[in-house]
């Protein structure tokens, strides 16, 4: 299986390779005695073979010549190995993969199992029962590695350690799935080789995506795919067209992947080689409606290091990309690089340690929202290999600690490029794990909730001097008047002049153009909930919608102020005297971080009852209904007991969830 060039077989190609060797004088000296010379070399000839088969990610060859080798030479431990890492790299059944690995084993005396050639097995068997979903006996499996093995690598150690701390991980997944509906998009879009990395533009009118299909004048490789290549289709969310290729980014038969698309669809990232055989991250603009050639992004955005991925933010000013240049946590890691006044792209910064790991991180994609970054990590509580995570940057620009999405979105074989829409009802996934495939890696549809609705609107504006967006230095600064807090630094397309905001909804907004740090225009939006974006409709027109702002008074009267603050004053005093009534209300739920699909949790609850607050304890609390009567409010919870859930929840006076609001109602 290869999705934009992370495998599972990452690990497996290390095993191939250090045994290249020694399964070959493992051959000639346990059966060289017993067989005749030629036959020996013909033997190893054929293994040869099988194993430059693997290396290449031919793996269906390379089960056919395996399985050839093993049916004339049934002693041939090291084919059992080999044989069991294609079955499951070629998305055959975990367990045919672990009926030979087994094989193989049985034929190893108990010395050689904990020998090179006997760990290898043991590693790759926990694997397989990993990808079976049977996390116990993989536990098993490595618990007993580590009773066993005497004088262990402490690098293998830690390595077994981080398999078990995932299978523990698996067990608590697997026992509570995530509700959703995994569509495939169909033969119109996916076909029989690999298609992956989905890309769809907010309005959800056109999807890009990367695939290993047979075009024209592309040479066949040795994995019997074809180069990776950019495809787009147009339609909707429930129906594409055929997907044709994007001519623009064929420049030569080397892969060329799509990594990420800007919000308004009109910049798209690309993997590509350079000239000079290196790999690097570049950028084409949708310009007359047709793509323009892709440009390599400048230092320090591309190094000597490897760069594999790229998202830029809604307001098109922060990039989010991987790198795994020297300075990081370890491995691949996140790091964000922001455009200053004039365009320019300042200096790349790690997203941390809350983010990054040890281990690697992948495919980070951040939501139009400006705050929520998806991406795939090794680390942190991954059930197996790459997990799909999600994390919320805070206002100070530090982020909260990455939410698993669980299971069966993650399962722990490799997991990632998860591509959620505006409004997060449903994303866009690729994966070969499923049996409707059309062969290698399709293309679905991840569908939440069907009742779920976004809390975003999408404005679309121009700034008033399309010739100053071309020099790169027009800005449109959002500023939220609730919190004074920057939402959006915007940056205009250079040839239109245009830009797309995306803000949340029941919110008044200050809004400057601004040319290098001077102010030309002054603006307000106040964004009510019926302006939130539904699929196919719902674009606002920024010059509707604004307001200019009020004029600034310029005296004051001091006195009136302090009259005013009195009376103010002396009216809280009386409201406090007041009596007021008790009204009760539900807990269904207290949760240390606020997850992203709350609906899904709170699945079969009326949402206009539910209210989700934020607490001084770091707790959000979500609370059902309000009831003049602690009677009625009892009687309500056991109705709603009886969906089999909420069995932790209980009633209380609303007057003390007010006391727990980080701002308390007074």
């Amino acid at each position: 299986m290869r999705i934009i060039g992370v495998t599972y077989i990452n690990y497996m190609v290390r095993i191939v390779r250090k045994l290249l060797v020694i399964a070959l004088v493992f051959l000639t000296c346990v059966r060289g005695e017993a067989q005749q010379k030629k036959a020996i070399r013909q033997e190893n000839k054929a293994f040869e073979k099988a194993l430059n088969s693997v290396e290449s990610q031919d793996y269906l060859k390379a089960i056919s010549l395996l399985e050839e080798i093993i049916e004339k030479s049934p002693d041939n431990t090291a084919a059992y190995l080999h044989l069991g890492i294609c079955y499951l790299s070629a998305n055959a059944t975990a367990d045919s993969a672990i009926y030979v690995f087994k094989e193989g084993l049985a034929q190893l005396s108990a010395e050689e199992q904990y020998d090179i050639l006997g760990q290898d097995f043991f590693m790759a068997l926990g694997k397989a029962y990993q990808v079976a979903l049977e996390p116990d006996s993989a536990l098993m499996v490595y618990s007993q590695m580590l009773a066993s093995i005497p004088n262990m690598d402490k690098d293998f150690e830690a390595e077994i350690e981080h398999e078990i701390s995932m299978c523990d991980n698996a067990k608590v997944f697997l026992a509570n799935p995530v509700e959703l509906t995994i569509v495939n998009l169909g033969k119109k879009v996916n076909s029989k080789y690999d298609d992956h990395s989905p890309l769809v533009s907010v309005y959800e009118d056109k999807l890009l995506f990367t695939s290993r299909r047979e075009q024209s004048k592309l040479p066949v490789l040795n994995d019997g795919q074809y180069p990776e290549k950019v495809y787009m289709s147009h339609g909707d969310s429930a129906s594409w067209e055929s997907a044709s290729a994007l001519e623009t980014f064929f420049r030569n038969f080397e892969h060329e992947s799509a990594l990420s698309l800007s919000a308004d669809g009109n910049a798209i990232f690309i993997y590509r080689f350079d000239a000079d055989g290196g790999k690097s991250i570049y950028m084409s603009l949708m310009e007359n409606d047709q793509w323009s050639n892709p440009v390599k992004l400048p230092y320090p955005i591309n190094t000597d290091a490897a760069e594999t991925h790229a998202s830029i933010s809604g307001d098109r000013s922060t990039l989010f990309f991987t790198s795994d240049r020297e300075g990081g946590y370890g491995g691949i890691d996140i790091y964000m690089c922001k455009k200053d006044a004039y365009g320019r792209w300042g200096e790349a910064r790690n997203l941390g340690a809350a983010v990054n790991t040890k281990h690697d991180e992948e495919t980070p994609m951040i939501h139009p929202d400006g705050a929520t970054l998806y991406f795939a990590s090794e680390g942190h509580n991954s059930m197996g290999r790459l997990d799909v995570f999600y994390t919320q940057m805070n206002a100070d620009s530090t982020w909260l600690l990455p939410v698993n999405l669980g299971y069966p979105i993650n399962t722990p074989d490799d997991d990632f490029f998860f591509l959620p829409t505006l409004d997060k009802s449903h994303a866009y996934y690729a994966s070969a794990k499923y049996t409707d495939t059309y062969g290698g890696s399709d293309i679905y549809k991840v569908e939440f909730d069907a009742g779920f609705e976004g809390e975003l609107a999408v404005i679309e504006g121009e700034v008033s001097d399309v010739g100053a967006a071309r020099s790169g230095s027009v800005r449109i600064m959002v500023t939220r008047k609730t919190d004074r807090r920057l939402v959006g630094d915007y940056r205009p397309d250079k040839n239109t002049g245009k830009y797309t905001m995306f803000l949340e909804t029941g919110h008044e907004y200050e809004v400057e153009e601004r040319v290098e740090d001077k102010v030309i225009k002054e603006s307000e939006l106040s964004i009510q909930e019926d302006m939130k974006y539904i699929a196919g409709n719902n674009v606002l027109s920024f010059d509707e919608i604004r307001m200019d702002p009020p004029l600034k008074q310029i005296i004051i009267n001091d006195q009136l102020v302090k009259e005013q603050e009195q009376f103010i004053t002396e009216l809280n005093d009386e409201v406090k005297t007041v009596d007021k009534p008790t009204f009760y209300t539900i807990q269904v739920l207290a949760l240390k971080h606020k997850p992203l699909f709350a609906s899904l949790y709170l699945k079969g609850l009326n949402v206009n009852d539910l209210k989700s607050i934020k607490c001084k304890d770091s707790y959000t609390r979500y609370i059902y209904g309000s009831y003049l009567d602690k009677k009625t409010a009892i009687e309500e919870r056991e109705e709603i007991m009886k969906l089999g859930k909420f069995k932790d929840s209980f009633v209380r006076r609303i007057d003390e969830v007010d006391e727990l609001k980080e701002h308390p109602v007074l």
